[in-house]
């Protein structure tokens, strides 16, 4: 049922920012990056400014585990998105509206105009299939000049909250969190359709890598670490039935 209230929307985004807020007070953040300004999380020392792909079922925990500095979300102008767009800016994120499929065109002229800010990307949004790449977040790349940081994040324990197409993890209480940002992937400026496939395809491999590194490291594997910053390199027994890196993580108890 869709709430035509502008009030009704923005008092139900209030009340599940508080509840999350209190939530992640009590989640362990652990924040791993290759490149020193390649995170959403610290204040850039540098000029360059990076797209942070992450999946559509990660979403709360890229918004409220840690503060964020100069960071813009890009937001589906669907429904759900306009809960989102109110939390984000709550938090201190800046919400660009559109999509693939809305006001693309729109969300790009306004990153391009604004070239101090970072850009967070679910590319599986807004109506999925789940974990799987859409070109946009390389077209995107490609036209503002903003290198990709596949970013993975998961959770020592947490709940897996069905959705229409996606679920969404949610960290339980007292668990601890893993953000990995991963190495920056440069895309050429004006890209051909059938280049910003290839690209898409590429960003897809290192998300799904990214996502086995991240489950063995959260299960206490701490020699993954070394393979983060190593684009293309797998964990050598990384065919792991109890990880489904296109298919999202591993239901926790």
């Amino acid at each position: 049922m869709k709430i035509r209230s502008r009030f009704v929307n923005w008092m139900i985004a209030k009340l599940g920012t508080w509840a999350l807020k209190a939530l992640f007070l009590t989640v362990r953040v652990d924040h791993r990056k290759v490149v020193e300004d390649g995170t959403p999380y610290q204040a850039a020392t540098g000029s360059i400014r990076y797209c942070f792909c992450i999946w559509h079922d990660a979403i709360l925990t890229a918004v409220f585990s840690s503060k964020t500095y100069k960071l813009s979300g890009l937001i589906s102008r669907h429904q759900d998105g306009s809960y989102l767009s109110d939390a984000v800016q709550m938090v201190g994120i800046i919400p660009v509206r559109g999509s693939a499929s809305r006001g693309g065109a729109q969300a790009t002229k306004q990153l391009i105009d604004q070239p101090d800010l970072h850009v967070c990307i679910t590319p599986d949004g807004p109506r999925g299939p789940r974990r799987i790449m859409k070109d946009g977040i390389v077209f995107l790349a490609s036209r503002t000049g903003r290198p990709i940081v596949p970013t993975t994040l998961t959770a020592s324990s947490y709940w897996s909250i069905p959705g229409g197409w996606s679920d969404m993890l949610v960290p339980k209480p007292f668990s601890k969190a893993l953000l990995l940002a991963g190495a920056p992937i440069e895309v050429p400026a004006e890209l051909t359709r059938e280049q910003i496939s290839e690209y898409a395809e590429l960003v897809q491999k290192e998300m799904d890598r990214m996502d086995l590194i991240g489950q063995r490291i959260i299960r206490g594997d701490e020699s993954m670490t070394d393979l983060i910053g190593q684009t293309g390199a797998y964990p050598n027994d990384h065919i792991d039935s109890s990880v489904r890196p296109s298919g999202g993580h591993k239901k926790a108890a």
